[in-house]
């Protein structure tokens, strides 16, 4: 999801660098983004929550790139047209390399988006159930990896080759140019923190997990001289079609939890925080 930056949020909230978030691949969830111009393993209940809360930020335009739309967020497509605060695009496989840097240079080129604010990273899969050791395959490792931690910095690399992100003397497509200061939140989720695990299993998914989280502390320290923020958050266990329903809290207290992190500056560049604004350790 992106918040287009073409027009200054008037909520303190907002007040520091607006809101984005990205899609997942076909068989995940896809991105979206909130920029000023143009959003973990969550179902698009939980996207569309994203798209439903930023809209009620004032100057906020929002992008969501989802695999396939529904009737939720057509509907608020449908209600936001007249404004033009929301534009919904599709990315397929955020895991493609190809397609992602397409979704991204079709940002600037077809829709206008000149810089994302925030961009919030919610490609995910959880690669069926609990899996014993003995099950363990390359095929199953990998598929899940593919998604849950290569997808996520594929988005930030392309974001920043399409010039919407960083650029400050780096080697973004921002001509050396930097875009302002950003923020890039990947969801991502405590079942990857190698301290909180005490009931195992889960090898693809904890594993994934655990690498996004170290891919994201190095973009933390790569991207800092480009005014690029990386942080991770944790969504808390959610009800949703991922969990089967079972969960603690509702897909709109997890959202609304993570919005007020992140517009509260929080956490640290590289930092890692739960929607409750607690530190996940690592």
């Amino acid at each position: 999801m992106a918040i287009d930056r073409r027009r200054a949020p008037s909520r303190r909230a907002l007040a520091s660098p607006p809101l984005a978030a990205a899609a997942a691949r076909s068989r995940a969830q896809p991105p979206c983004l909130a920029h000023r111009a143009a959003a973990p393993p969550l179902p698009l209940s939980h996207i569309t929550q994203f798209v439903k809360q930023l809209l009620t930020r004032d100057g906020v335009r929002v992008v969501a790139a989802v695999r396939q739309s529904g009737p939720e967020l057509d509907a608020l497509a449908a209600s936001a047209a007249a404004k033009n605060r929301l534009l919904v695009t599709p990315l397929a496989d955020v895991s493609d390399p190809r397609a992602v840097q397409a979704w991204a240079t079709g940002l600037k080129k077809d829709h206008g988006v000149e810089r994302v604010g925030t961009a919030i990273l919610n490609a995910g899969v959880y690669g069926g159930e609990r899996v014993s050791i003995d099950a363990i395959t390359p095929e199953s490792m990998l598929s899940v990896f593919s998604v849950n931690a290569l997808g996520p910095l594929l988005c930030v690399r392309y974001l920043r080759e399409a010039g919407l992100i960083g650029g400050r003397g780096g080697g973004g497509g921002g001509g050396g140019k930097t875009t302002g200061p950003c923020v890039v939140a990947a969801v991502t989720s405590k079942m990857g923190s190698i301290a909180d695990n005490t009931s195992g299993g889960s090898y693809a998914y904890r594993c994934s997990k655990s690498a996004l989280n170290a891919g994201f502390a190095s973009a933390a320290i790569d991207l800092a001289p480009e005014g690029v923020k990386c942080v991770l958050l944790h969504p808390g266990y959610v009800r949703t079609r991922m969990t089967g329903g079972q969960g603690l809290i509702d897909a709109d207290q997890s959202v609304s939890g993570m919005l007020g992190v992140l517009e509260d500056g929080l956490p640290a560049a590289g930092g890692w925080m739960d929607w409750k604004r607690e530190v996940v350790p690592w």
